[in-house]
């Protein structure tokens, strides 16, 4: 099975991110992964993250989950470490683990899914 991971670790801001933030970025990203709006995903990505990773990669790999796993359905907050939240996600066929990180602005400046 493909692994989709894309790490990017940068010097951890000043201004640290509310847990309203990462709901908010979460509720993002679930939306547009079901519609299938990957680019719209790509430009939440700070520019750091954007140079290291391109976006018909992040399209591809995101369409095969979408068809292998499904729609996500839910996601939760399962532990914080070394400034990323670690997310489980729910989709239709699999359960799979979100790590992300946010910067001041709220660009995702950290993004990796792994399996659960």
């Amino acid at each position: 099975m493909k692994k989709l991971i894309f790490i990017l670790f940068l010097s951890t801001s000043v201004f640290s991110q509310t847990e309203e933030d990462y709901s908010k970025t979460l509720d993002f990203i679930s939306k547009a992964f079901n519609e299938q709006k990957t680019e719209a995903i790509f430009k939440k990505f700070s520019l750091s993250l954007q140079r290291n990773f391109r976006e018909e990669v992040l399209k591809e790999q995101l369409d095969s989950l979408l068809k292998d796993k499904g729609r996500i359905s839910s996601y939760e907050l399962i532990f914080k470490e070394k400034g990323l939240q670690n997310f489980l996600v729910e989709l239709e066929n699999a359960s799979m683990l979100l790590l992300i990180n946010l910067s001041s602005d709220g660009k995702i400046k950290n993004f990796e899914i792994k399996d659960y």
